[in-house]
C-alpha cells in the first residue's frame, strides 16, 4: 500500500487500519508541500537520506495516532517495537537502525 498525491493505492484490497491511514495521509501532505509527486517519488526512491526522513515523519504520526487512542501502555511499547522494527528493516533498505529508529519515532 501507498501514497500517490491524493490517491492511496491497495493493490492486495487489505483493510486499512486507522493508524496506517494515517501513516499514509503523512505522505501525501509530503507530497503535496514538495509541488510534485512524480519527483518526490523519483527523490523518495534515490535517495536514502530522504526516504528515511519521510518514513521517520509518516511512522511518528502513525504513532502518536495509537498513543492517542489506546491508553494500555504496554500495547503502545509493543506496536512502538513493531514499527521500529519496519523503519530499520529491509523494506527501506537498513537505513536506521532499531534503536535509533525506536527513539526517532517516539521523539
Amino acid at each position: 500500500m501507498f501514497a500517490y498525491g491524493h490517491f492511496l493505492y491497495n493493490p492486495n484490497k487489505l483493510p486499512i487500519a486507522d493508524h496506517l491511514m494515517a501513516h499514509e495521509e503523512t505522505h501525501e501532505r509530503q507530497q503535496v508541500k514538495f509541488g510534485s509527486v512524480e519527483l518526490w517519488w523519483e527523490k523518495y526512491i534515490a535517495d536514502a537520506q530522504f526516504r528515511l526522513e519521510q518514513e521517520q515523519e509518516a511512522y511518528m504520526e502513525q504513532y502518536r495516532f495509537v498513543k492517542r487512542k489506546i491508553k494500555d501502555r504496554n500495547a503502545v511499547a509493543r506496536f512502538l517495537h513493531a514499527i521500529a522494527v519496519e523503519l530499520s528493516g529491509m523494506m527501506y533498505g537498513n537505513i536506521i537502525s532499531y534503536d535509533d529508529a525506536k527513539q526517532a519515532i517516539s521523539r
